[in-house]
């Protein structure tokens, strides 16, 4: 296949449900909404029986269960909305450039190399295909902007190790 190149950009909306879509991926992020789901089960229904409980430990696992099921993907929200915000390189249009030897990045007027080899992983989202470096900095690239056959090629370099 012969070099092709793309321009894109993530808006921070695009890039916060992205980051909590990945984060909830993470056994640790599962682990913690089921525990959330449990016990909102258990304080509300030890709010209609009679319990050993105290009212007050009633009051506490209802109170950890909302911390878990709504203010927990809050905070990550908030947090990849200050990853966003505090750096340059995800509000910058960055164009890409794909070859048989590997992939060519432009944001900001930086210019970085990268051959495939130095990515560990390809995965591919309903809207996204990110490619995974060896250091965890995943690069992402819109569906919408590739064709099929292009998709294909990068998962077949990626993959070809």
């Amino acid at each position: 296949m012969n070099n092709f190149s793309i321009t894109t950009q993530l808006s921070q909306k695009e890039y916060c449900r992205l980051f909590v879509r990945l984060s909830y991926k993470q056994r640790l992020y599962q682990i913690i909404t089921i525990m959330g789901v449990l016990l909102l089960i258990l304080s509300v229904f030890r709010f209609f029986t009679t319990s050993i409980v105290s009212e007050r430990t009633q009051w506490f696992l209802f109170c950890f269960s909302v911390y878990c099921l709504v203010l927990f993907p809050l905070i990550v929200w908030l947090r990849a909305k200050r990853i966003y915000k505090s750096n340059k390189g995800l509000q910058s249009t960055i164009h890409y450039t794909f070859g048989e030897t590997g992939l060519t990045l432009n944001a900001s007027g930086i210019e970085s190399k990268f051959e495939w080899k130095d990515f560990s992983k390809v995965q591919q989202t309903s809207e996204f295909i990110l490619l995974f470096g060896y250091n965890r900095a995943a690069y992402f690239i819109k569906l919408k902007d590739l064709t099929q056959e292009q998709i294909d090629f990068i998962k077949t370099k990626i993959t070809k190790k």
